[in-house]
């Protein structure tokens, strides 16, 4: 039965309102912030513009919603996501002969899908802090392999060697490990979606 607006916590707010709010905000900010890390070092871009917004879009938002709901919630949030990431990302470097069309973009968006899902697969919802560690950790690995893979396959080369495969795979295991501990809040908190039919009935169509 669904919950009336008497219903309504101040948890609810804080995690259903402010947080994503937070969020959004955190990542104009740092777009907004470019031209000033440029002052300080170009390299900083790469780090706190493209690289918080990319975790933020292709690895987090996916990870935790596979997490507290469910595989198809993830899956979904993150291939949406990602093709918003890839479609950002390749319209900033449409002056770079073959970047918008180079096969790292499509990665982005098949590897945010892959995150979500398998985060929600394995977890299947459970509250247990290991097997949604567990989860978070295998799916941000395979996520990370498989976006490796396409930047080897890209005819660009961005992307390659030891550094090129480390700063792919840190941050996905980093979300690994922090996002099952949001994941912990949240259900501690009661804000995870009260779907229960929903999810039994997708269990069931599988």
């Amino acid at each position: 039965m669904a919950a009336g607006l008497r219903e309504l916590t101040l948890g609810d707010i804080v995690y259903g309102l402010a947080v994503p709010i937070i969020v959004g905000l955190v990542i104009i900010a740092f777009a907004l912030s470019e031209p000033f890390l440029a002052q300080i070092n170009p390299t900083l871009i790469g780090i706190f513009v493209f690289g918080v917004q990319e975790v933020i879009m292709t690895v987090g938002v996916g990870m935790l919603l596979g997490l507290v709901w469910n595989k198809w919630a993830g899956g979904a949030s993150g291939f949406l996501l990602g093709s918003i990431y890839a479609l950002w990302y390749s319209i900033s470097g449409v002056f770079s002969p073959g970047w918008t069309r180079d096969i790292s973009l499509l990665g982005y968006a098949i590897s945010a899908m892959l995150i979500g899902y398998i985060a929600g697969a394995l977890s299947k919802g459970s509250a247990s802090f290991p097997r949604m560690l567990f989860s978070g950790l295998a799916s941000g690995i395979a996520g990370a392999l498989f976006l490796w893979l396409t930047f080897q396959l890209s005819p660009l080369g961005l992307v390659t060697g030891g550094f090129g495969f480390f700063v792919t795979i840190t941050p996905r295991i980093t979300f690994g490990i922090l996002m099952p501990v949001f994941a912990k809040v949240f259900m501690k908190f009661g804000s995870t979606p009260k779907t229960e039919g929903v999810n039994a009935f997708l269990e069931k169509s599988t």
